[in-house]
């Protein structure tokens, strides 16, 4: 049942805020009449107490030079074993303003011009970027299907490793399929690590956000070995809504491999946090388990429904099974469109903006990535939408 305590069903305006979800992407389509279901952000307000705790920085009214306090660890800390049961220790913990840039110095200090890093496809675009950007090849880990769920393919992985392959980068839970790697798929990519001597970048950006019945196993809590090999990524962004803030933690167990980002991060002047950055993590992780809980809740209850309605309405979009994010990946292939004209639908006839799956790699043609963290009436509106035009796909 929804908690009544907090609104999510009200329409948020969020045009006309220079909002990346929205007003960029009606900038793309030259329309302000599309419901946008694309950018991975969610449509809710934050959590009362990190406004609040906003607001007093505001009327402060001094914007200064701001240094990480303890609040800024502590928080995290007791995040991460309160919700995930995984020690953190304050000296492995680094800030970043952003963990694609965090992806992005872990390759350039892990690897050489030339090197090889493997990544999971589908891949989020920014990770695939660190790789290719900083000018080294890639080793495409194609997942592949077993009984309707995305696993990864180990011997795949064995007989295409070369011998100038140096990292491994991997997003747990993962984005855009919504896998959450189990504890015996974690280990084994460990291992794998440990065999060929490869760093193992984690981006853990969507931990908090799981389905019914399933646990997020985050990479620190592997076995020591693993853990010396492992720069894992994390950020209240993405669990509470607050990706302007501009906020997000590097574990690195390793104090070789910490002094080397740290000295990186030094080198080009991102060691401080924005004057709301340390207000955003303590009053997230200290203040807002009712508000996770009831936004979990209100997913979960999106994906119920969008499930019935596309059952119902739109049979021919097959909906993979979600463990975590709150992102689904759907399966249009049935409908023989080409992405070119599955494009032009949702745009010119349905008026709903997704991503398509070329947007993550050639692995996900043929698929669609739909955010449900908006209001429910939004979302019936987006969707009542497409099953009006459904027909013009189905008939094709």
């Amino acid at each position: 049942m929804p908690n009544p305590k907090f609104d999510f069903d009200t329409i948020v305006d969020r045009r006309n805020t220079n909002c990346g979800r929205w007003d960029t992407m009606d900038k793309k389509y030259g329309s302000n009449e599309l419901i946008h279901l694309g950018v991975a952000d969610m449509d809710f307000r934050a959590p009362q107490p990190i406004i609040d705790g906003f607001q007093k920085c505001v009327d402060h009214g001094i914007f200064g030079y701001t240094d990480l306090s303890d609040a800024f660890y502590d928080g995290f800390i007791s995040w991460m074993k309160r919700k995930h049961a995984v020690d953190v220790r304050k000296e492995e913990i680094l800030f970043c303003p952003r963990i694609n840039i965090s992806s992005s110095l872990s390759v350039e200090m892990f690897t050489q011009p030339g090197d090889t890093v493997i990544i999971n496809t589908p891949a989020y675009g920014p990770l695939y970027n660190a790789i290719v950007k900083n000018n080294r090849n890639v080793l495409e880990s194609r997942l592949i299907l077993e009984n309707d769920r995305y696993c990864i393919d180990f011997e795949h992985l064995e007989e295409t490793i070369t011998p100038d392959t140096k990292m491994f980068i991997l997003c747990s839970p993962h984005n855009p399929v919504g896998r959450v790697w189990t504890k015996e798929e974690l280990n084994q990519v460990g291992e794998f690590c440990l065999k060929h001597r490869l760093i193992l970048f984690t981006d853990e950006i969507h931990g908090d956000i799981k389905a019914p019945g399933i646990d997020f196993i985050s990479t620190l809590s592997l076995k020591e070995e693993i853990r010396q090999l492992s720069v894992v990524a994390a950020s209240p962004t993405k669990t509470f809504n607050i990706p302007g803030v501009i906020l997000s933690y590097l574990v690195i167990p390793n104090s070789d491999l910490r002094k080397k980002i740290q000295d990186d991060i030094d080198r080009i002047g991102m060691h401080n946090p924005t004057v709301f950055a340390v207000t955003a993590a303590e009053k997230a992780y200290m203040e807002c388990d009712d508000w996770y809980d009831a936004v979990i809740d209100y997913i979960n209850e999106n994906e119920a429904y969008t499930r019935s309605f596309f059952a119902e309405h739109m049979p021919g979009f097959h909906i993979y099974p979600r463990e975590g994010t709150y992102l689904l990946w759907m399966d249009y292939s049935k409908l023989n469109c080409t992405e070119e004209e599955m494009e032009k639908w949702f745009i010119e006839k349905a008026h709903v903006g997704v991503y398509m799956g070329t947007v993550f790699r050639e692995e996900g043609r043929g698929c669609i990535r739909v955010n449900i963290a908006s209001s429910r009436k939004l979302l019936k509106q987006a969707y009542e939408q497409m099953a009006s035009v459904y027909d013009e796909l189905n008939n094709k």
